[in-house]
């Protein structure tokens, strides 16, 4: 079982010095990981959680320049509202400048005012992702770029330079069906929110029997003081926390193991960098630990 900490880099609460303090904590307990969530432009009454927050990538150039160790990724990029050029070539170079430790989260994006702003196509997003992924690749891999795809198209280009490993991992974030398809087909990793073990029991199911190698892994609120009930996303979508006592928090990990669970995101979240910083030392002796 690999770790990862998802950062609090949306808010108005955490400083970009805190965050970088927060990140050197996990690289010395053990974490794999720090991940960053993104959005760009929310409408004022989805202000909560999102309507401050640091473009992910950029905070992630910051963050990979001052640790060593720990890999840099999204959780997740709304890809279908992005330009995918601009997003391999920003994600290319900051795989050259951290020493390949890139790995990045693509979501297909549930908020259609934030697609109306930027002029993105809120009802085809599903098909522009599966798209811009493709495209993707070919721009990492390919030594001269000919793409020709229903809204892309590229012909004797160059796409210089390649991330280290010739590629970049991609992990689909989404908890539903169409997600677990998307992984199957053109991801690295399945990256859902909060589901519940039945929910995920089955996704892991349907991915190990297509004879893929496909990384699955949880984005998951987790308490380490109290017991916590599910609760409603920003997208109004119902999800679990991991919560209680170390030996509850293991339990309940151990059970997202037994179904298939390899990689771990802990979002620990509080309105001050010290409680989060006191909370992610505790999670690392009393859990990460124990999965050395």
């Amino acid at each position: 079982m690999k770790f990862g900490y998802i950062l609090p880099n949306y808010g108005d609460k955490i400083a970009p010095q805190e965050l970088l303090q927060i990140s050197a904590v996990c690289e010395e307990g053990g974490f794999d990981s720090v991940w960053a969530t993104d959005h760009i432009i929310m409408p004022s009454e989805l202000k909560e959680p999102y309507g401050q927050l640091i473009e992910p990538l950029t905070l992630l150039s910051y963050i990979a320049s001052r640790c060593e160790k720990l890999k840099v990724g999204t959780s997740c990029v709304v890809l279908p509202q992005r330009d995918p050029i601009l997003v391999a070539k920003q994600a290319a170079a900051l795989d050259v400048l951290s020493g390949g430790r890139v790995v990045l989260g693509f979501g297909a994006g549930w908020a259609e005012k934030e697609f109306g702003f930027l002029n993105a196509d809120f009802r085809r997003r599903g098909k522009i992702m599966d798209e811009s992924i493709a495209l993707m690749r070919k721009l990492w891999r390919d030594e001269v770029i000919d793409f020709d795809g229903d809204r892309f198209h590229v012909k004797d280009a160059l796409f210089l330079p390649k991330p280290v490993n010739g590629d970049i991992p991609v992990w689909i974030g989404g908890n539903g069906p169409t997600s677990v398809r998307r992984a199957v087909s053109l991801g690295d990793g399945w990256h859902p929110v909060g589901p519940d073990l039945e929910g995920f029991a089955a996704g892991a199911s349907k991915i190990r029997g297509a004879k893929r190698k496909v990384t699955l892994s949880v984005r998951m609120t987790t308490d380490v003081r109290k017991k916590r009930e599910a609760y409603m996303g920003a997208n109004n979508e119902k999800r679990v926390a991991v919560s209680g006592t170390a030996a509850e928090i293991r339990k309940q990990i151990d059970a997202y193991a037994e179904a298939g669970l390899e990689y771990y995101c802990a979002s620990i979240n509080h309105p001050a960098a010290s409680e989060i910083i006191a909370d992610l030392r505790r999670f690392s002796s009393e859990v990460v630990r124990s999965y050395a």
